[in-house]
């Protein structure tokens, strides 16, 4: 296996999703509604199953 896919999958939650702060790029959980971070709301969701 290659090093991204065990990141990715290392990363992802047990439906193989990741969620990120589109502002800044930090990895969030789930419940997440508010990055940390930064304070932005813009969260995407990848898909990396």
């Amino acid at each position: 296996m290659s090093l991204p896919a065990v990141v990715r999958q290392w990363l992802a939650d047990e439906n193989g999703l990741i969620y990120e702060c589109r502002n800044c790029g930090t990895t969030l959980d789930p419940s997440d509604q508010i990055c940390p971070v930064c304070g932005s709301s813009q969260i995407v969701e990848f898909d990396v199953s």
